[in-house]
């Protein structure tokens, strides 16, 4: 899941925003992929698969149309929009619980071919899709040049506006299936599961390599960075530090990141 949280804010940071909701928008997907009916039907299966990443994208595209059409700075928006979508989860499920298809579960975290993890053909697939939109399509060199100058990217007829919502929704979209990969896996859903994602994406986008300033960063680097962030739980936690340690260490880890990528 960190995986497609640091696309989803990859693409954010990118334009020269940040999506601080995307934990929210986790969260609350998570929540109602985790409460729609469990039982391994054709037709909840089909809900399971749909409903998320609709919701996700329609938050996505909230929170692109009050930042591209009303002028406001992202981080206040997202920060307030993903309070409300934090609310929202908390209302539909107070405590974690709810169920998923185990058909939809085993789908989702088991093995193909019974020998290769299905997560990593999925995180393979989110990689280089993304990558390709980035890198070939008309769509992507759009988001590196309004990150890297707004006003120029205008004069060349490209609509920041438009592209920012698109963006915006991208990101929602993401998140939902994350939050439907971490229902999946965990069988259930929590109302703040997403929490952690909301750091944890902005430091793996940027040990990746992508600027906060936009304009300059790529989606390739993300595996090394969830790999390099994954790995430092895992020590972290070895070594039984404390949660109020942990955080000063992930603290540290994007300060000294946004040290070598702005040099």
């Amino acid at each position: 899941p960190l995986i497609i949280a640091g696309i989803a804010q990859t693409f954010v940071i990118l334009t020269g925003g940040i999506d601080l909701s995307i934990g929210g928008i986790i969260g609350l997907t998570n929540v109602i992929a985790a409460t729609l009916p469990g039982v391994d039907t054709a037709t909840n299966i089909i809900m399971w698969l749909f409903i998320p990443p609709v919701v996700g994208l329609a938050l996505g595209l909230i929170n692109g149309l009050i930042i591209a059409k009303g002028g406001f700075p992202p981080l206040i928006v997202t920060l307030a929009t993903g309070a409300i979508w934090k609310g929202i989860s908390l209302f539909i499920l107070p405590v974690p619980g709810g169920s998923v298809s185990m058909a939809v579960a085993m789908g989702v975290t088991g093995n193909i071919f019974e020998v290769i993890p299905a997560p990593l053909i999925i995180f393979l697939f989110f990689v280089f899709l993304f990558h390709l939109i980035l890198r070939r399509t008309s769509f992507g060199r759009s988001i590196y040049a309004i990150g890297g100058n707004e006003e120029i990217a205008y004069e060349s007829g490209i609509v920041g506006q438009k592209i920012k919502i698109q963006v915006y929704g991208c990101s929602g979209l993401l998140g939902a299936f994350a939050g439907m990969f971490l229902s999946a896996r965990m069988y259930s859903g929590d109302p703040l599961v997403g929490e952690p994602y909301i750091l944890n994406s902005i430091a793996v986008a940027v040990i990746a390599g992508t600027s906060l300033a936009g304009g300059r960063g790529g989606i390739v680097g993300i595996i090394g960075g969830a790999y390099i962030f994954h790995l430092l739980n895992n020590i972290l936690n070895l070594l039984a530090i404390s949660t109020f340690y942990q955080y000063v260490a992930k603290g540290l880890v994007l300060i000294i990141a946004l040290a070598i990528t702005s040099t």
